[in-house]
């Protein structure tokens, strides 16, 4: 009997001691994942600051160049470099032109609609082959006023007859996803949409060295993206210092003047950028952190960051790049090139 007393009490403690191991094990790993998690997170902002040196060193390149102040996918910000080794894992850094797409908030501005504006996104909607109402219901979420736009338009009356209703903004977009709130866009017009556009202050200008092709062809009627890359290629590898050079193009001598004239009037081009968008992805001990970052750059002194997301692996674009591991043919040259930059500023090697 008291040999089967003592290995009862074994017994029980052999099982609270193995229960206890294991819960011990269970609070060790989440306190990694923890401490790794919070390691991802400063990494990526150690990046978002890496990168914003890089738009700072090329904004004192373009003080001392005689283009002036031009940005160009040959730059030394639009370089693509591979992952950097940090304890741990990798850190990857992109920058990318925001007013390389078209401006959702540029369609109203002023208290009135710029009609230029609205004619590219109407014509984006239709190279994308989307509903060409999309444009008026836009025009309705930025407005101040009730009145819908057309038969496509759609104000609050509208939205609050949804389930779940809400209503419509009237104001600037404060970023892209919320056009999914916008009468006529599903998923798939969202899909197609989302990569051409920004959602910047009224007014912010795009840059023509950098527009995507499909935007740029969307300036002009009757024009391809095909034929806008050819008209980017032109311009390669200085870019269009002036929006006139960009006009007078020898490629775009079959536009009509009526396009080239409003884009004018509308201030709807430029040749260099206020806007960035930086992605960062770190992934440490196989978890990976992705973040996304607006950058307003006003001069190589006075850089903001404006807005930080948190956005899921597959969806920061920075995959293949990972992979990759090797600079696009866009590159503009050296890393280092006049302004010692490093990845030791990553705290790698």
């Amino acid at each position: 009997m008291a040999l089967m007393t003592v290995l009862l009490i074994v017994a029980i403690a052999t099982t609270l001691c193995t229960a206890m191991l294991v819960m011990q094990q269970r609070a060790i790993a989440r306190t990694m994942s923890l401490l790794d998690g919070q390691q991802s997170v400063q990494y990526d902002l150690a990046a978002e600051s890496f990168a914003m040196e890089v738009l700072a060193q090329d904004a004192r390149n373009d003080a001392a160049s005689a283009m002036g102040n031009v940005d160009t996918p040959y730059e030394i910000w639009a370089q693509t470099w591979p992952p950097f080794p940090v304890d741990g894992g990798t850190v990857s850094a992109h920058i990318e032109d925001e007013q390389g797409r078209f401006n959702l908030n540029d369609i109203y501005s002023g208290g009135a609609v710029n009609q230029a504006a609205l004619a590219v996104f109407q014509r984006l909607l239709t190279e994308e082959r989307l509903d060409p109402n999309i444009a008026s219901a836009v025009v309705d979420w930025l407005d101040s006023d009730n009145t819908p736009t057309g038969s496509g338009g759609a104000e609050s009356d509208w939205y609050m007859r949804l389930d779940p209703p809400y209503r419509a903004a009237n104001r600037n977009f404060a970023a892209v996803s919320e056009l999914m709130l916008v009468r006529g866009v599903d998923a798939n017009a969202y899909h197609l949409l989302e990569p051409l556009l920004c959602a910047l202050p009224s007014g912010t200008p795009m840059n023509v060295n950098t527009l995507k092709p499909e935007v740029m062809a969307a300036l002009f009627v009757g024009f391809s993206p095909v034929q806008a890359q050819g008209v980017m290629r032109s311009g390669a590898p200085q870019g269009f210092n002036n929006i006139d050079t960009f006009l007078s193009s020898p490629l775009l001598n079959g536009v009509s003047l009526n396009d080239k004239t409003a884009l004018q009037q509308g201030n709807l081009l430029s040749v260099n950028t206020q806007y960035f968008r930086v992605s960062v992805r770190a992934v440490i001990d196989g978890q990976v952190r992705a973040m996304r970052s607006l950058i307003r750059r006003q001069s190589s002194s006075d850089l903001q960051v404006l807005r930080r997301e948190w956005v899921l692996p597959q969806a920061d674009g920075m995959a293949n790049q990972d992979a990759a591991g090797h600079n696009s043919g866009l590159s503009g040259g050296d890393l280092n090139h006049g302004g010692g930059i490093s990845a030791s500023s990553f705290g790698g090697s």
